[in-house]
């Protein structure tokens, strides 16, 4: 039987990448709980062969083992870095996309949207394909459009995208949305501390006033002369 995997990252769309992902959690599980690590260990191998070269589980398992073992060991490259250079255009499932780079250039409904997929940092691999349709356009012709509503659509074709394409640019935009956010933090807190300055000295201009005018009446009224009035 013809078994093909991939030999290298760029052979590795999002969706396997999530899905090994998966896999490997739920092999801790298993390996926990099995009584046969050898089988166990065994069987895991297939399913990551079958994650990847769409052979089914059963087939699989009546291959002799040596050739599993072989298939995995060609995919070593799974325990390595994804590299690649940051693309910022792509085509997906006939559909052409643009990517924007520059986290301040998107909008603030984008940008409530990337806040709410990055509330969990345990969950940022898991929501991948849900970041980068956030700050995916599509094209047509010299014209490029967000189209928040239809996010779900846009997702799914991130799916479809290698992970030589995904890596580089998810992690190039976050780390301008980190700096970004630092950014915009450190204005907040500048332009705070220049509010909380600004309502102290008005406090005390207003104290300053309210004492002085209370001094200057009672002043006044101790320097007015109640002598008799006489009249000539």
């Amino acid at each position: 039987m013809k078994i093909t995997i991939p030999t290298d990252w760029n052979g590795v769309t999002l969706r396997e990448y999530q899905a090994y992902h998966d896999l490997l959690k739920e092999s801790e599980t298993k390996r926990e709980e099995s009584t046969n690590k050898e089988v166990t260990d065994f069987e895991i191998k297939c399913a990551i062969v079958s994650l990847f070269s769409g052979v089914e589980m059963n087939l699989l398992l009546i291959e002799e083992r040596y050739r599993i073992e072989h298939l995995i060991n060609m995919m070593g490259f799974l325990s390595h870095p994804i590299t690649g250079k940051v693309k910022t255009k792509c085509k997906v499932n006939g559909t052409r996309y643009y990517f924007e780079k520059k986290a301040k250039k998107i909008s603030g409904g984008q940008w409530i949207s990337l806040q709410h997929f990055l509330q969990d940092p345990e969950k940022i691999d898991e929501n991948l394909h849900n970041l980068l349709a956030c700050f995916a356009y599509r094209r047509k012709w010299f014209k490029k459009t967000h189209e928040a509503d239809k996010h779900e659509q846009t997702a799914e074709d991130m799916k479809e995208l290698p992970m030589t394409i995904v890596k580089p640019l998810t992690d190039f935009f976050l780390s301008d949305w980190e700096t970004s956010v630092t950014s915009t933090l450190r204005f907040l807190e500048i332009v705070a501390q220049r509010l909380k300055r600004k309502a102290e000295k008005e406090l005390a201009r207003s104290s300053a006033n309210t004492d002085g005018s209370t001094q200057s009446t009672t002043s006044r009224m101790e320097d007015l002369n109640f002598g008799t009035i006489t009249s000539t």
